[in-house]
């Protein structure tokens, strides 16, 4: 009697421990590793301040669709510009301060459209530090390289999360305003 207990209870944890690895793995296939996780609650109207390990920060963006000067056969391209802000509040310059990627979302959801590269829109020779009590503006756009598709009605509003990195590791993200997508017709 014993040993029939000990092999039913022997069966039911390997199968719970079976299906919870393949829970895990399932749900894992279908998230984006990528993706910069969505707020708590969808942005306000006004830039959000966040601020770590000295830094203060906002950022805003805008986003397009090209229609110009003919659709491609994949669809129009889909373009965002972000513009961060940045002030060193604390006690040390501030060294190779860029933004990686960005999670766009729908308004008022965390449904995300899409999680998207960047690259500085500004040609540096020499990245700009952030010395004590200095603020620097910078600008980005999506890489380009591969083309975003997906054809969304214009006015649409979306906002940002933003993963930003500077040296010796230290990271935030920002969200930005809602903003209306526009074509360019």
């Amino acid at each position: 009697m014993i040993g029939m207990k000990t092999t039913a209870i022997g069966i039911v944890l390997v199968v719970v421990t079976g299906l919870t690895v393949a829970g895990v793995f399932i749900n894992s296939s279908f998230s984006d590793p990528l993706q910069v996780p969505p707020p708590v609650e969808p942005p306000g109207d006004e830039p959000e301040i966040v601020t770590k390990d000295g830094l203060e920060a906002w950022a805003e963006a805008i986003y397009s669709q090209d229609f110009m000067p003919e659709i491609p056969e994949e669809g129009p391209p889909f373009y965002t510009v972000i513009w961060l802000n940045v002030t060193n509040r604390g006690n040390i310059t501030v060294s190779y301060f860029h933004a990686v990627r960005v999670t766009i979302y729908f308004y008022n959801t965390d449904l995300p459209l899409v999680t998207l590269d960047l690259v500085s829109n500004i040609q540096y020779f020499v990245w700009p530090e952030i010395r004590l009590g200095k603020c620097a503006d910078f600008e980005y756009i999506n890489v380009r390289n591969t083309i975003f598709s997906l054809t969304i009605e214009e006015g649409t509003l979306l906002y940002s999360r933003i993963l930003t990195q500077w040296e010796n590791g230290g990271e935030m993200i920002l969200t930005t305003p809602p903003s209306a997508l526009f074509y360019t017709h």
